[in-house]
């Protein structure tokens, strides 16, 4: 069985799951934390530690997190000191690595899975510069 928590400051979690939904025609599965949503002192260590306990032998199970210094990334590092079963924690997540990740069923290898990270790491783009730069071509040459 694979379980997935995607857990992030404000509401990203479960930005990234409704996107999801898109993507993958169903995230019901997915597990979300919105930390710090609401009262600021919001303990959200219940929830992970219900995720994990739901974690059995032989499961894939992935945790996403926004920010790899972060309190929440900090909080789910901690809490996996005592998890009995292995977890893939990642971090600085994005939605193409979620899609990538998430989008066919199946047990990923530590090498499928860095891969993939190298594969979606953010490329910061000034799309006003580019659109600047491709005043030669048409529109249809710019976006397709």
């Amino acid at each position: 069985m694979r379980h997935v928590l995607i857990a992030t400051h404000g509401r990203i979690a479960s930005g990234f799951k409704s996107a999801l939904k898109l993507f993958l025609n169903s995230a019901d599965d997915i597990a979300t934390i919105d930390a710090y949503v609401g009262d600021a002192s919001e303990n959200y260590e219940g929830s992970l530690h219900e995720f994990l306990n739901g974690i059995r032998e032989g499961d894939e199970a992935y945790i996403f997190t926004d920010i790899k210094a972060g309190s929440v990334n900090q909080r789910v590092m901690s809490a996996l000191a005592d998890c009995r079963y292995p977890v893939t924690l990642i971090t600085n997540v994005n939605l193409p690595l979620l899609v990538g990740l998430l989008i066919e069923e199946g047990v990923k290898t530590p090498e499928e899975i860095q891969a993939m990270i190298k594969e979606t790491q953010p490329e910061m783009i000034s799309l006003k510069e580019l659109m600047d730069n491709q005043t030669d071509q048409s529109d249809n040459d710019f976006w397709g």
